[in-house]
């Protein structure tokens, strides 16, 4: 990861931060969905907008990232609502 991926980090949402961080604990987008309450569709719509954003190829390299960053400790999502 380069050190430009850091200043994208502040791009993400607060939500898309959780996605991230659901994604970095293995959790597979019928998991996310079901977290969130939201469709798994809708997820992957976010998940594809996280990779925009931090102009990264997919799951493996986002889960990676957020380790990396360590910037990703929060409560699960239902903890939140």
């Amino acid at each position: 990861m380069t050190g430009n991926n850091e200043l994208h980090i502040e791009s993400l949402t607060r939500r898309e931060r959780q996605m991230a961080y659901a994604v970095s604990r293995g959790l597979r987008n019928r998991q996310i969905a079901d977290e969130f309450g939201i469709s798994e569709e809708t997820v992957k719509k976010h998940l594809a907008t996280i990779y925009g954003k931090l102009a990264i190829p997919g799951r493996v390299a986002l889960a990676v990232h957020v380790l990396q960053m360590g910037q990703f400790e929060m409560e699960p999502a239902a903890a939140q609502l």
